[in-house]
């Protein structure tokens, strides 16, 4: 998936010949997640995109018609995102807020955030199992324990 220049519009490619990537299905979004240097994630049949202060979850079982499911808005400018099961974990530029958000997205209608943990700007993120590897400013490096969503906690880590 890649945003397009047009505002408002969301358009899937098919790569299977890297070469000659086509088109197959584009989306008019209700909020504008073309700007603001959005950050992707697929994950199952579902596009997670993080852009300016929204995380917008799109259905793109089918691929022709992809449907936008959810929003969900909060405070802090969205770095990175990555989703694992039915949790995305989302890297903010921290300013005066979380660097870490952990989203509940079981429900693609209705995400609700339902953890954070206060860390310097996210520039990249990873998750596998119960841990989560931040990159942030200062060229630092953390995991987080998120085996409890709520709270997850720093347990190593490089500066």
């Amino acid at each position: 998936a890649e945003p397009s220049g047009a505002p408002d519009i969301l358009q899937l490619y098919d790569v299977t010949t890297p070469n000659l990537p086509q088109t197959f299905g584009e989306l008019t979004v209700q909020e504008n997640i073309t700007h603001s240097n959005p950050t992707l994630s697929v994950f199952e049949s579902h596009l997670y995109v993080a852009s300016g202060t929204l995380v917008t979850i799109i259905d793109i079982s089918s691929r022709l018609s992809p449907q936008q499911m959810g929003t969900l808005t909060l405070t802090s400018i969205f770095s990175s995102i990555s989703v694992s099961g039915n949790t995305a974990y989302v890297g903010t530029y921290n300013n005066n807020g979380p660097g870490l958000v952990v989203v509940d997205i079981s429900d693609p209608s209705t995400p609700v955030q339902v953890g954070s943990s206060t860390f310097t700007t996210v520039y990249s993120l990873s998750v596998s199992g119960t841990k989560v590897v931040a990159a942030g400013a200062g060229r630092s490096l953390v995991v987080f324990d998120v085996s409890n969503p709520s709270s997850p906690q720093p347990v190593g880590g490089y500066s």
